[in-house]
């Protein structure tokens, strides 16, 4: 009787050293869990993409309007001929909006375009609008640019993944807006030239030519 009791009593001591000792087990491994390093991926995942945020959006939409309001969608005096990834016929227009500089690509395509048609009828060839407006301290390693690009009703165009094109668009990606103006002599990011505009509002001609239009936007 007494050897059955003493069974008994060794076998509850097991258990409950058992346990004590799993509970213990788990908890340091919990505590490795917590002290493990992030990796390169997890630092990813927890990143906020470079575009396509609430206050991306909201500054393209002001810009949009302020577009409008300057007249840069009314200007076709300075069409040309250009390739991919724009439109086959653009005009580009600087400016200075409440102190920052802006460049404005209006672009146009579809069947029958050409500069002719576009005089003619501009809405019907209209594809997109697409901006770079530099702003201080917004992006520093890319030129403080912010980029946009807009549908002809004034709305932003989405990636593949949804993501409107508002921001830094498709920084650190191999295709995209940073890294084809990347490639742009003068280290601005800017093809047409990289200086600094001085008049109201700029036109970049089709051979290359600007001409200043200083007192239009007064």
């Amino acid at each position: 009787m007494k050897v059955r009791k003493l069974g008994v009593a060794l076998a509850a001591m097991t258990l409950m050293f058992g346990g004590a000792a799993m509970a213990e087990g788990m908890k340091k491994d919990d505590g490795m869990k917590k002290e493990m390093p992030m990796t390169k991926g997890d630092e990813k995942k927890m990143m906020k993409p470079p575009f396509g945020s609430t206050e991306d959006i909201a500054f393209a939409k002001q810009m949009w309007e302020k577009l409008h309001a300057k007249g840069y969608d009314a200007l076709h005096n300075k069409l040309y001929v250009g390739g991919p990834p724009h439109g086959k016929v653009r005009e580009v227009i600087e400016g200075v909006i409440d102190g920052q500089l802006v460049i404005s690509k209006t672009n146009y395509g579809g069947k029958g375009v050409s500069i002719e048609a576009v005089k003619k009828d501009p809405k019907v060839f209209l594809k997109a609008v697409t901006i770079m407006v530099k702003r201080p301290g917004f992006d520093p390693e890319d030129k403080d640019w912010f980029w946009a690009k807009y549908k002809p009703d004034g709305t932003l165009h989405t990636n593949e993944k949804g993501m409107k094109l508002a921001g830094k668009v498709a920084k650190g990606m191999p295709v995209g807006c940073i890294s084809c103006h990347s490639s742009a002599s003068g280290n601005d990011l800017v093809f047409s030239h990289n200086g600094t505009v001085n008049a109201e509002v700029t036109w970049i001609g089709d051979k290359g030519m600007m001409a200043n239009f200083i007192d239009l936007m007064k």
